[in-house]
């Protein structure tokens, strides 16, 4: 059994001139809590809409479960659960009704939780989809993907229309009920302050490609912005660290590198004359985020 729940390999998706992916490289671990994280616009949906075969790549590959998703049978898709940016029910249809077609289709599903959590995340259950408000459509649509009891939960944007209290509702519910370590979370968001504490592997996406990605801890420890009172060129800094961001003038030299390490960073400065004055910050992920994305 494969161990990558999600791979891509040079995933691509053209629209008329529009490349809105680009050559995309992911892997996804069973049993992680990934998040894949991106400003709107940078192509996250139409990933996981290849991902989920629900769109067909202009080039590359792609597998759900070691598959093919255009390939799935019945009992595959039935091992994802899935909850799209937009994803609507029947107007007519209820939190009961729609409870008990999940339970007639899903084996695995999860009938006790399905209860407390209407309590919990406070879902009428015979109000009509169509009466409900934006927030309850979508604390609906999450209570079913997860009481699905799926091996694969994607979900993209989970947290729109959410406000405070709900979005910490529904992450608690991520850590409590649904990563267990055999489970695997797919998160696409650009909300990142959220997600910070229940991923544990990430990749972010900027217009189209993976601009980083790995554990989360490793890039936390890792990545650094390294701040120089003086011009070094990027070629010196090169020659110690994978630089990711360099700018330089004035006497004044910023760069943010992947792979920081102490004795490297004090053999740079052993290299210049105002050494006594560099410094190294780290970064939470969404500071990390801003800084790498932030300029377009």
């Amino acid at each position: 059994m494969s161990e990558d729940v999600v791979r891509t390999q040079n995933l691509t998706k053209v629209f008329e001139q529009d490349k809105v992916v680009d050559s995309l490289n992911l892997t996804v671990p069973r049993g992680s809590v990934f998040g894949f994280l991106g400003v709107n616009g940078a192509g996250k949906t139409t990933t996981v809409r290849m991902i989920m075969g629900h769109l067909h790549p202009s080039e590359g590959e792609v597998t759900l479960l070691g598959r093919n998703p255009w390939k799935h049978s019945d009992t595959d898709r039935r091992r994802v659960a899935y909850v799209s940016d937009n994803m609507h029910l029947p107007g007519w249809m209820t939190a009961e009704h729609a409870m008990r077609l999940n339970a007639s289709l899903y084996p695995k599903w999860n009938g006790t939780l399905a209860r407390h959590l209407l309590d919990e995340l406070d879902v009428h259950p015979s109000k009509k989809y169509q009466s409900l408000s934006r927030g309850e459509k979508r604390r609906l649509c999450l209570l079913l993907a997860v009481c699905q009891n799926a091996d694969v939960l994607i979900l993209d944007e989970p947290a729109s229309g959410l406000d405070v209290v709900a979005r910490h509702k529904f992450l608690n519910l991520i850590l409590e009920q649904v990563y267990d370590g055999k489970r695997t979370v797919f998160l696409s968001s650009h909300l990142l302050s959220d997600l910070e504490r229940i991923i544990d592997r990430l990749a972010i996406l900027h217009h189209g490609r993976v601009h980083l990605s790995g554990a989360l801890e490793d890039l936390k420890t890792n990545v650094r912005q390294i701040h120089l009172p003086e011009t070094v060129p990027r070629e010196s800094l090169a020659s110690h660290f994978k630089v990711m961001q360099y700018e330089s003038r004035e006497n004044q030299t910023v760069a943010i590198v992947r792979d920081f390490d102490e004795a490297r960073f004090r053999a740079l400065c052993q290299q210049h004359e105002r050494s006594d004055a560099a410094q190294v910050h780290g970064f939470n992920l969404e500071d990390l985020f801003v800084k790498l994305v932030g300029k377009g």
